[in-house]
């Protein structure tokens, strides 16, 4: 009957419901005297109703949103939830255990049952919202135009029971806080603004709020600090005892709280108390001291008469005796004193709460009759202890509550039809964390396959739901709990509900998704170790130790099925997470891998698993594939430098799928995500000192450029620079295969090298000149910079072509300093080099390329090359000591100094009007060696300051003729040398 009210009739019997829902469900549940086929009789009915969502958002609406209205929803859940987790029967093979445990049952699935209905509200009314607004965006612009501000009311409409709920459930706290401790609770009164900060408004919300604990109001009106003083004042004098006969007033003036059992206390309010009294009542008494020791001897009485533990009795002589003072004209009348004293003994004054009469009570404003519902509603029902107390409380009650409605008569509140889909986060919030404690008490009690089942479906509606409303802590919650009840961390304490929880898990990989964020690296833990546990049969051997074979075997082959498909799901359906989910799932999985990677031996399963996902995960745009680039890269770099060489080429090798698979995508100019896909080798190769590694990275590059030459753009940069890298080495087969490869690049693809990677190239080119593996290789490494010096003449590199001199140069930009320096200095450099033939090469380019492209430097330009390229290398013949040069020095003066001296001072002459302002420095470099000691250096140096002369003296000026003729007065001591010479 009362389901059939709740479904069909609830808007026209909000009162009635609200009245009888506690009576007929709450009580069942709460109470533990009730039988359990009484609790089975009401769970059956919840069962039912529950199942209809609107029912449960109207319920939360009119009753948990309402200040003044009881919490149902909210109760409702907590009952079944404590029932659900209720204590087992020691006995099990008993009726009352088997009761018990289909209660207990019951109990869970009329929970998951909530849960389901809140997430079936939720997507019915988001549903119809969205079809709401495809009708709404086809109506006429006027027509919006005037249903503005119903749009606004219905917006407003959306948050009002929101900010209800949160209104009543800040005021439960501080009404909580205060029966705890009344100074904190009217602290957090103040502090949340939920009264005024003023005695007066704190003084009403003690009288009217009816939840407040009694004793603790008497306890905060009869403290002493100013404040406390100033609100009991307040109270009190908000009272009205006009015409009320002495012992009424007390009654009244008592009903509202109870006083504090300290002596002080009791006598600051009673004698405020005394003062309010002869205030209103100025006839009765001559002072107020008079009404305040009767007050106190009242308060006596009432204890003397009604207390059983008090004996003897006192008299009404007593009484009256104790109450005549020795001034006549202060005594009370002995009249009045007998008239009290008779009514307190018939009637003790009692609190309002533990009136039982209502008939006698005087009329009340509204306010107060909603607050005795409120009390009614949430009766904190005693733990009775026999059948009798339970009809006698059953007896109370419906006199309570008969009394309720004659005094209500017919007023009736009004009935909220839940329409906002927004209701579900309050309604979540208030019951979330008592669901899952649910949940996961009940899979640590047991392993009875129904209860886990209802369990799973309410992890996965818990779940969805929190996903969907983003409530993120809570969701959480949700998963770690889950997480954790599949046991893969502890394989021999595994149970078929710890697979049953590994399923589920798994399953929101196809359902809930992005449900997993910022829990993937527990849920890729659990993938991880499940492939560790079932692809090793000495761990699966350790599963369910202790159990029969035939369960251990139906769990290693449930674990194993899930390792398959199910496990597989999670990785293949990475495309569907959002750009931010994806970037969070690659970090985490980079993050178990890199504990695979420690353990002992290496494991290398999610490595794998990261380049399987790179692959789904390629056609992202390229702005995500940057910032997941950026996590992987890092994790490669460190399996690269793994110190077990299996796990580092296979890491190697890896990243050379993902560089092969990302080169089949177009790169435009000025971009260099290329260079970063790369970059990985390039670190990898500079801080390996491991050969074979060494020559697997120059042969994934080699790879690299012969199936992608074609696309390879910004990328060049970092092939030169491991190339440049491989020229270093000591393996000769490295160095080999890898100038094999530089040499076919710009012999066959010079035309993809352009840009700031031609350096690169110039740089590598160099690297190889100076690798002493074979004079061949540096010797065509010489040949192909001069082929790199034709082909940056002529115009192949964008911006690499000389201007015209009389062009003044860009200010952040100098062609030959960034491109033609470079070469001439890498030239220089290897004129200096132990081999003959490799300096003799280097010369002779060098001083081809000067007298070839010289005419197009500037001034500035040949400036920087005599003192930056050409002098230095005469470096160790001038800073040579006293005793001359060494053994090596020797083969180099009579090799190379000769040679060198008569190409700088022929390419002086050569292009004499262009550098004629060097003629000093070039004289003291030829006068400096002249002063050495070593006969052959003076001689060399002489003898190319003659030929300086002999071919390009008729091109001197006037100038330049007193420039070398004071330069040689200064160097008199080798004049003579030079007579004798010319002579």
């Amino acid at each position: 009957m009362f389901s059939v009210l709740l479904l069909r009739f609830r808007e026209s019997l909000k009162g009635e419901i609200g009245v009888f829902f506690p009576l007929i469900v709450l009580r069942s549940l709460d109470s533990s005297d009730s039988p359990l086929s009484q609790k089975a009789s009401v769970l059956r009915m919840l069962e039912k109703v529950c199942k209809d969502p609107q029912m449960l958002a109207d319920v939360f609406v009119n009753y948990d949103c309402d200040l003044e209205g009881p919490n149902l929803f909210e109760r409702t859940v907590s009952a079944l939830s404590r029932i659900a987790q209720g204590s087992q029967i020691a006995d099990t093979n008993s009726i009352v255990s088997s009761q018990t445990v289909s209660v207990k049952s019951s109990s869970l699935q009329c929970l998951v049952i909530i849960l389901k209905s809140l997430a079936d509200w939720e997507q019915l009314r988001r549903d119809s919202s969205k079809q709401g607004s495809i009708v709404e965006s086809h109506e006429e612009d006027a027509s919006r135009r005037l249903t503005t501000d119903e749009m606004k009311n219905q917006e407003d409409g959306r948050n009002q029971f929101e900010r209800a709920k949160a209104h009543k459930s800040t005021m439960e706290a501080a009404i909580s806080e205060f029966n705890r401790k009344p100074s904190k609770g009217i602290e957090y009164l103040l502090s949340n603004k939920l009264v005024e900060n003023k005695a007066s408004s704190v003084a009403q919300f003690l009288k009217s709020n009816p939840s407040l604990d009694k004793v603790m109001i008497g306890e905060y009106l009869g403290q002493h600090e100013e404040f406390p003083l100033a609100v009991m004042h307040s109270y009190v004098d908000s009272m009205k005892f006009i015409g009320l006969k002495f012992d009424a007033a007390i009654r009244a003036f008592l009903k509202g709280f109870r006083l504090p059992g300290e002596a002080q206390k009791i006598d600051r309010i009673m004698e405020k108390f005394a003062e309010r009294y002869c205030a209103d009542n100025p006839e009765l008494f001559k002072n107020a001291d008079t009404a305040y020791v009767l007050a106190y001897a009242v308060i006596m009485l009432n204890t003397d008469a009604h207390n059983p533990m008090v004996w003897p009795k006192m008299s009404k002589s007593d009484f009256v005796r104790m109450n005549t003072a020795s001034d006549a004209e202060e005594c009370v009348p002995n009249e009045l004193l007998e008239e009290i004293y008779d009514s307190i003994v018939k009637e003790e004054i009692k609190m309002k709460d533990d009136s039982h009469d209502t008939s006698k009570s005087t009329k009340r404003p509204e306010t107060e009759e909603r607050g005795r519902l409120v009390n009614i509603l949430n009766l904190a029902l005693p733990r009775l202890k026999s059948a009798s107390d339970t009809k006698a409380e059953s007896e109370k009650i419906i006199k309570q509550t008969q009394a309720l409605f004659k005094n209500q008569g017919q007023k009736k509140g009004v009935f909220h039809v839940a329409q906002q889909v927004e209701l579900v986060r309050p309604m979540l919030e208030a019951v979330g964390w008592p669901l899952l404690a649910t949940f996961s008490v009940t899979m640590e009690e047991g392993d009875s396959k129904p209860r886990v089942v209802s369990c799973m479906e309410g992890f996965r509606a818990g779940i969805h739901l929190t996903r969907v409303l983003g409530m993120d802590t809570m969701r959480y919650a949700f998963l770690t709990s889950l997480v954790r009840f599949t046991f893969l961390h502890a394989p021999k304490e595994m149970r078929s509900k710890n697979v049953e929880a590994l399923r589920t898990l798994l399953g929101l990989a196809d359902t809930d998704m992005d449900a997993l964020q910022d829990t993937w690296n527990a849920v890729l833990e659990c993938v991880s170790r499940l492939e560790y546990i079932t692809s090793n049969p000495s761990i699966s051997a350790t599963v369910m130790l202790g159990s029969n074979q035939i369960s251990r075997d139906s769990v290693v082959q449930s674990l194993k099925e899930l390792a398959g498909k199910p496990a597989e799901q999670i990785f293949v359906n990475s495309v569907k997470l959002p750009s931010d989910s994806i970037v969070e799932f690659f970090t985490a999985l980079c993050g178990v891998s890199a504990e695979e990677l420690k353990q002992t031996p290496a494991r290398v399963f999610s490595l794998q698993k990261l380049v399987e996902i790179s692959y789904y995960n390629m056609a992202r745009i390229r702005l995500v594939w940057a910032r997941i680039w950026s996590v992987l890269a890092q994790h490669f770099i460190a399996a690269g430098s793994h110190n077990e060489e299996k796990v580092a080429m296979y890491a190697i090798d890896s990243l050379r799928q993902l560089g092969m698979k990302y080169l089949e995508r177009a790169e435009l100019n000025n971009f260099t995500f290329q260079s970063d896909i790369l970059k990985p080798f390039v670190i990898l190769m500079r801080n390996t000192h491991n050969s074979k590694i060494r020559g697997l990275i120059v042969d994934c590059i080699v790879q690299l450029i012969k199936s992608k030459v074609g696309s390879i753009k910004s990328g060049w940069r970092c092939v030169f620079m491991i190339f440049t890298a491989a020229a270093d080495d000591e393996d000769e087969s490295i160095v080999e295969s890898a100038f094999e490869n530089v040499e076919q690049v710009i012999l066959e693809h010079f035309d993809q090298v352009v840009g700031d990677c031609f350096m690169d190239c110039v740089n590598c080119l160099i690297g190889f000149a100076n690798n002493k593996c074979t004079p061949r290789i540096s010797l065509k490494a010489i040949a192909l910079l001069r082929i790199c010096e034709d082909r940056l003449a002529e115009g192949f590199i964008p911006g690499g072509a000389i201007k015209p001199i009389d062009v003044v140069p860009e200010a952040n930009f100098d062609v030959t300093e960034h491109y033609w320096f470079p070469m001439l200095a890498g030239l220089s450099d290897l004129t200096l080099d132990s081999r003959p033939e490799v300096r003799h090469c280097a010369l002779e380019v060098l001083f081809d390329l000067l007298n070839e492209r010289g005419h197009k430097f500037s001034s500035p330009f040949w400036e920087s090359i005599f003192h930056r390229v050409l002098f230095p290398i005469f470096d160790h013949v001038r800073h040579a000591g006293r005793d001359g040069l060494s053994s090596s020095g020797d083969d180099w003066l009579r090799d190379t100094s000769i040679h060198s001296l008569q190409l700088i001072c022929n390419l002086f002459n050569t292009f004499y009007k262009e550098v004629s302002f060097m003629l000093p420095p070039l004289l003291s470099l030829l006068l400096e060696c002249a002063k050495k000691t070593d006969q052959t250096v003076v001689s060399i140096s002489l003898g190319a300051l003659v030929h300086l002369i002999e071919v390009g003296g008729h091109q001197f000026s006037d100038g330049d003729w007193e420039t070398l003729l004071k330069s040689i007065r200064m160097r008199h001591t080798q004049l003579s040398l030079l007579n004798c010479s010319i002579h």
